[in-house]
Order: structure tokens, then C-alpha cells, then sequence
């Protein structure tokens, strides 16, 4: 039989995953010859036999290929025959690797945990214990390509027994850039507040265990970062993790075991144990079971909990000390700032939190959070996205030129796209404290330095107090391109749905605040959009914030601004809504409504939202972001009655455009507080702010014949408002669109930004 030879280019993350030592397995296997070599995103394989072995072995390529390994593209071609006498692995390139993709940072195996609970094992109690298929990956990456020399774990040179998997293709620790034991790998140790070593290695793991069960604080490093943890069944640890903090009411995420734990506690079913389970371990929001049996204090005031499972080795062997136990494990940082790193910084700044810390001697090249997913409307919803994800692309249904988006200012990620890949960063934080914007130039260095993309234009927010968006309008100079807040959010949700390019759809954005394109503060809004322009169709009615920004931290004063045109002071007076600095407060906010100094108005559906939880007494002060709305939803869940309030559309005057009227809503609870229970009024607000915009959406997307209805924006995590305008939409015979890959909230501005600007040679059409 006549030998052929293919040239093979395989696309995705295929580095670092195993592929080459699988393809070198899989050519044997099929007596072929040839060579792999890794060129950054893509593998090129020759292989040369007989036609009956080269079809087998396309065929077994994708079926078969490494867990980690996701091929998004195989380019196939017919080459002359070169007569190869066996098949190698070549040696990687150096140079720049565009688009490369490194893989993401993932739970321990199977096979490796076994390992590290086996006394016959080499890697017993050994918590670093890692191979091609699981482990740190991102985190450990200083440069490219994505070889040992290149990562922190150069600075533990193998052993020979190491040397030997390392380098031997038939075993599964092949290449792998982590594998350690420990003989050469890093240490870990337990150490007091003055860094002090108390205990080494595994005994260090069983002495933190001990000292948690006993009440005690601690700091963990981990892949990506330090959590704080503490006992989550005692009230005293968690209570007292709070005041240490000043966190009086943030919900903390918890870890368990497994999920026969966490079913002893929250409800564990369909996505959402799918993603608790899967090999990228997110914090995966889950509904309490009536059986709750941890700390009231953990989520005070809310119906659902962050759960996640153990992913590193340290975190399963802490479990294996008390398999029942569920500890609190929160990221080490203040709100909105970075999370600490080094072993020095945390002795630093968590001095005075934490009683003892749990360390070890591997550096972190890449600060990564966990990633956080919430099940909404039967499907997962990226909260945050981050750890076990990043930094594997988005797919892009069309071209774009080399482009970056640096994000807003809230929840702020970065991306840079080409071609029809865009690489989201992790999570950065709030970009107003210059500490996480100092954080947020290194992301976009660093991921221009991985990804080998350099960007021609830029993307940045309208507003222009934003850091992010001085920092781009600085670097990118006349290549940088503002896009409105909330079109980025709809060009995420298109790209996301993988629309095409000259797709158009009905869009509703539903957040907090953004920077509108008239100078006027945005948040509920109903675009026309397409990839090239928007034209603002429908929006809620622009409500007074009095004291501007301060209204969305004391949502008492949204309720004044709401309601102070329909009812008199004395009848304000008799809300008795509570404010900071009392009654003075209520004077002030008065004085400025009644002059109109120091108001601003806005269409925010976030802060009718947050107006509604303070008039019904469920959150009159927010102690951290979203929190009004998050009770408020957490309420709604234990309505029993069904409450009709007034839907009541307008028109603006000047432009036409129709305007969801929200002062009635808030009017109808107002009317009816005392009747009905505060549960059954969160329900009613919540239903008939979904309907009131779902209804509009309709109306708008049939007079323009548009066949599609999108929802983004951080109200897209509430559950129930998102399952009523789909619904609604639904029922009309729209399709409904959602968020699948990026974040429904402020994460996924910098997608929409690197889209805008990428786009931009494609239009001359204004943004």
C-alpha cells in the first residue's frame, strides 16, 4: 500500500494540556511517522503512512484527545512524501507567539489525588502533586513559550525521578510545566502572625485543620491567591471574621468536601452541580436547603450561598483531615482591591484578620480570583469570570483588527482580541483605588505579553473620570474609540450569542449606572443595536439621585427622589427610612429636591431596585455592592400571594421615545405597604418591572421588525426578573438572547469595548 503524508494544523489550547505526548502516542499506536511541534495556539503535525492508518488516526485525533484539550479548528493538507524513519516530538520554538493560549488553571485529577492518599506513592501528602491534566497552569506563566524555564516553577529544578516522567512521552507528567515532588518542589508550612515557622509540610496541613475546628482565622495560599478561612458551622469564628474585616454583612463563599456536604446544606441539582463538580471549580451560587445548617452569619438576609469544592492538593488534604467540615473561603482582600499574592505582603496586610497563615514558597506570576457562576433562568450565568477559564479565548463569529478594551470602573476586566479570538482577562476589581488600577496596567501588559497581540485601537468608556478611560485615551491616543456603556454591554451579548456581523437585535440593559451618550446617567435602557451603531429606543423614567453617588449607597435617599413629587414631607417623614447621619440626612436630602442642587437624575434600573428594598425595610443602607437588590430578590422568594401593581408607560415630550414610568411602581408599593407582607410587595415590583420592560421590548422590537430580544447588565443575575422577560419575550415569538461565555455585569464592557474598536476600520458609523 502506497505511503501519503498530511500536514496537520490543530487550533485551541492545545499547550500545556498533553497534546503532544498524545499525538506521539496515538502515531504509534497507528505505526505512523513524522513529527508534533508546538507553534503557540496551534500544533503542526506531519504525518506520513499508509491511507488506511492516516484516516484511523484523524478520526481517533479528536475523539480521543486530552481532557484539558479543546480544538476549536484542524487544518488538514496533502504534502510530498519525506519518508520519516519514526515519529518525534520537536522541541518548542522562541519567539513571539501570537494568540497563544495558555490553559487555565485547574482542579487535581483523579488520578493525581489517588496518588496523594496512597502510602505506597511517592507524592503521599504531598500537596503539589500535579500532571498534564490538572493543576496550576495561567498562574505560574512569566513569559512565553509555556515551558518550564518560563514559568515560577523554574525555580525548582527536577529531581532525577521527575527528570525521568518529565521526559518520557508515554507518561502522563510528560512536558507537564508544574510537575514537582518532594524531593524539588515547593514546601509548605504553617507560620504565627510574625511569620514564624510553626510546623512543616503535611503536619502543617493537619495543625491548620486543628486550629479551625478550634475557632481559629487563617490565611491559605492557594493557585492564584490567599483565601481567609474560618469554621463556617460556629457563628463565633464567622461573626468574628466579619468584625476583623468590617465586612458587618457581605456574603462569604464556603468550601465542602464534596457535594453530598454541600447537599447538607444548599440545593445541589442539575447545572448548578454540574458546575460545582466540573474539573474548573467555580463558586457556584446555590439556593439554601431548608435544612441550612451552617452560620446564619455566613449569607445574612439572602435565600442562596457561594459553595465550592476543594481544587488544589493543600484544600483536599485539609478535607481529608475532617471530611464533614465546611470552612468560609473568602479572597484576602479589602472590596475591590487586588487580592494579596506574596507571602510577605500577606504577613502585611492581614495582620491583625488572620491568627495563623498556611504557606508556601511558589510564586504567583498571575493574581487569579475564583470564578463565580450563578444558575439564572435554567442556565449558567458568569458572575465573575476568572480562575479554572482564563485565560481561554472567546470564539469571534467574524474578524476583528488587533484591539483592546480596557474595561470601566466597577468589576473591570481587560481584553484583547484579533482575528476571531478575544482573550478576556481575570477579574481586576474597581479601578477608582489606584492600588487595583496599578493592577489593572499589569493585566493589560501582561496579557499583551502572553497573548503576543499588540494592539492598533482602543476601547474605553464615555466616562471621563474613569482611570481606565484616561489610561486609554493616554496610550492609545488618536486610536482610541469611547463606547457607551451600555452598547458595550450589547455588543458582548452579540458576540457572545455569536451573532454575525450584520445581525441586529432589541437590546436591554438593565445595571446600576453608566455614562450616557447625552451627558445623563444611564441604566435601563432598550437599544436598537447593531455591530456598527445603537439608537436608544426606550429607557426607564430618569429618577432624582439626590447627593448623586451617595444615593446608590443609601438607598433611603433613592425613595425621597422617587417619591417626593407624589407625596408631602410629612408623609416622607412617616416612611421613617433610616440614613446614616439621621435627621439631619432627611433635611438635607429634602433641601436638595426641593432646590434641585446636587441631583442627578437617571434611568437606573439598579436604583429603583435598591428604592424598593429600603421603602419595604429589607435594606435601607448597603453595606456592599448589589446588595439592596440581592435581598430584595432573596425576599421576593418567600412571597404567597400575588400583588398587581400599575404598569404605566409615557412619552417623552422632545424625542418620542416611550419611557416605563417607575414612580408608579413605586407609588403602587408605597399604596399597599401594610396590606401585604414585604415578601409578596418584593415579588410584585420585581414582576412588574420585568413585565413593564419585557412589554415594551416587544412593542418595540415588532413596529421595527426585529426578530431578536437581549437581555445584559447586572440585573440579568436576578433570577426572577430574567425569567420573566424571557417569558414574555418568549411568548411573543421573539428569540431571546442571554449571556452563555462572559459575564452578564460590568465584566463584559471590556469585550464589548475590544469589539467597538476592533470594528472600527470595518464603519465609519459614529459610537
Amino acid at each position: 500500500m502506497q505511503n501519503e503524508a498530511r500536514l496537520l494544523h490543530i487550533i485551541g489550547t492545545v499547550q500545556g494540556v498533553g497534546f503532544r505526548p498524545f499525538i506521539y502516542q496515538l502515531a504509534k499506536t497507528h505505526g505512523l511517522f513524522g513529527y508534533v511541534k508546538n507553534l503557540g495556539n496551534y500544533v503542526e503535525i506531519l504525518i506520513e503512512g499508509n491511507q488506511e492508518s492516516l484516516d484511523n488516526f484523524l478520526k481517533e485525533l479528536p475523539e480521543k484527545k486530552p481532557p484539558l484539550a479543546k480544538i476549536t479548528e484542524i487544518k488538514i493538507k496533502d504534502v510530498l512524501f519525506s519518508g520519516y524513519s519514526k515519529f518525534i516530538i520537536v522541541p518548542s520554538e522562541s519567539g513571539v507567539f501570537e494568540n497563544s493560549i495558555i490553559p487555565p488553571d485547574t482542579a487535581i485529577c483523579e488520578q493525581c489525588r489517588s496518588e496523594i492518599f496512597d502510602p505506597s506513592s511517592r507524592y503521599y501528602h504531598y500537596p503539589f502533586t500535579v500532571c498534564t491534566n490538572c493543576g496550576p497552569r495561567y498562574t505560574t506563566v512569566r513569559t512565553l513559550p509555556y515551558d518550564r524555564e518560563n514559568t515560577t516553577m523554574a525555580d525548582f529544578p527536577l529531581c532525577p525521578e521527575c527528570e525521568r516522567e518529565y521526559t518520557d512521552p508515554l507518561n502522563r507528567r510528560y512536558h507537564a510545566q508544574p510537575v514537582c515532588c518532594p524531593k524539588c518542589g515547593p514546601e509548605i508550612w504553617l507560620s504565627d502572625p510574625e511569620g514564624n515557622v510553626l510546623v512543616k509540610g503535611y503536619e502543617a496541613i493537619v495543625c491548620a485543620s486543628n486550629f479551625l475546628q478550634q475557632g481559629s482565622i487563617l490565611a491559605i495560599k492557594g493557585f492564584g491567591g490567599f483565601h481567609i478561612a474560618c469554621n463556617a458551622r460556629k457563628e463565633e469564628p464567622v461573626n468574628e471574621l466579619r468584625k476583623r474585616l468590617k465586612r458587618p454583612e457581605q456574603p462569604f463563599a464556603v468550601m465542602a468536601k464534596s457535594a453530598e456536604v454541600v447537599e447538607s446544606f444548599a440545593e445541589v441539582e442539575g447545572a448548578g452541580r454540574e458546575y460545582l463538580t466540573s474539573y474548573r471549580r467555580p463558586i457556584t451560587v446555590l439556593s439554601m436547603s431548608r435544612e441550612f445548617n451552617l452560620a446564619e452569619s455566613v449569607a445574612p438576609g439572602l435565600h442562596n450561598i457561594g459553595v465550592m469544592l476543594p481544587y488544589t492538593g493543600t484544600q483536599n488534604l485539609l478535607f481529608d483531615c475532617v471530611p464533614d467540615a465546611v470552612y468560609v473561603m473568602t479572597s484576602a482582600n479589602l472590596p475591590g482591591r487586588p487580592m494579596v499574592v506574596e507571602n510577605k505582603e500577606a504577613l502585611e496586610k492581614l495582620n491583625g484578620i488572620v491568627d495563623y497563615y498556611l504557606l508556601h514558597n511558589r510564586v504567583i506570576a498571575n493574581r487569579n480570583d475564583d470564578t463565580v457562576i450563578r444558575i439564572v433562568n435554567g442556565r449558567a450565568a458568569f458572575i465573575r469570570r476568572s480562575r479554572g477559564f482564563v485565560p481561554e479565548p472567546i470564539e469571534l463569529p467574524f474578524e476583528v483588527e488587533a484591539s483592546i478594551g480596557v474595561g470601566a470602573e466597577m468589576n473591570s476586566t481587560v481584553t484583547v482580541a484579533k482575528g476571531k479570538l478575544a482573550y478576556i482577562s481575570q477579574y481586576i476589581g474597581n479601578t477608582s483605588h489606584v492600588e487595583t488600577f496599578r493592577y489593572h496596567s499589569e493585566v493589560v501588559r501582561h496579557l499583551i505579553r502572553l497573548t503576543g497581540i499588540e494592539p492598533l485601537y482602543w476601547g474605553c468608556d464615555l466616562h471621563p473620570a474613569f482611570n481606565t478611560t484616561r489610561f486609554a485615551l493616554k496610550t492609545g491616543g488618536e486610536n482610541t474609540l469611547q463606547v457607551q456603556h451600555h452598547y458595550a454591554h450589547m455588543l458582548a451579548l452579540m458576540a457572545d450569542n455569536s451573532l454575525p456581523l450584520d445581525s441586529q437585535i432589541l437590546g436591554i440593559a438593565l445595571d446600576g449606572v453608566g455614562y450616557g451618550s447625552d451627558g445623563t446617567v444611564w441604566g435601563g435602557e432598550l437599544f436598537e443595536s447593531s455591530y456598527f451603531g445603537y439608537e436608544r429606543v426606550g429607557y426607564l423614567l430618569p429618577q432624582p439621585m439626590p447627593g448623586g453617588d451617595l444615593a446608590s449607597r443609601v438607598p433611603s435617599r433613592m425613595v425621597l427622589g422617587i417619591l417626593f413629587e407624589k407625596l408631602g414631607r410629612a408623609e416622607l417623614e412617616k416612611l421613617h427610612l433610616a440614613f446614616p447621619q439621621g435627621d439631619m440626612e432627611f433635611s438635607t436630602v429634602m433641601k436638595q429636591l426641593e432646590t434641585g442642587i446636587n441631583v442627578v437624575r437617571s434611568s437606573s434600573t439598579g436604583r429603583v431596585l435598591d428604592a424598593a428594598a429600603a421603602l419595604l425595610g429589607i435594606c435601607k443602607i448597603r453595606t456592599y455592592e448589589g446588595e439592596p437588590a440581592m435581598k430584595l430578590e432573596s425576599a421576593a422568594k418567600k412571597s404567597t400571594h400575588f400583588v398587581d401593581l400599575p404598569i404605566v408607560f409615557k412619552t417623552e415630550k422632545d424625542s418620542g421615545v416611550p419611557v416605563l414610568d417607575t414612580t408608579e411602581l413605586l407609588l403602587g408599593v408605597y399604596e399597599l405597604f401594610g396590606k401585604y407582607s414585604p415578601a409578596d410587595l418584593a415579588f410584585a415590583i420585581e414582576e412588574s418591572l420585568a413585565t413593564g420592560i419585557s412589554e415594551l421590548a416587544v412593542s418595540l422590537a415588532t413596529k421595527r421588525g426585529l426578530e431578536m430580544i437581549g437581555l445584559s447588565g447586572g440585573v440579568a443575575y436576578n433570577d426572577h426578573i430574567t425569567s420573566c422577560i424571557a417569558r414574555t419575550v418568549k411568548g411573543a415569538g421573539f428569540e431571546f438572547l442571554a449571556h452563555r461565555q462572559v459575564p452578564c455585569g460590568d465584566g463584559c464592557i471590556s469585550f464589548g469595548q475590544a469589539l467597538a474598536a476592533g470594528l472600527r476600520t470595518k464603519s465609519e458609523s459614529s459610537f
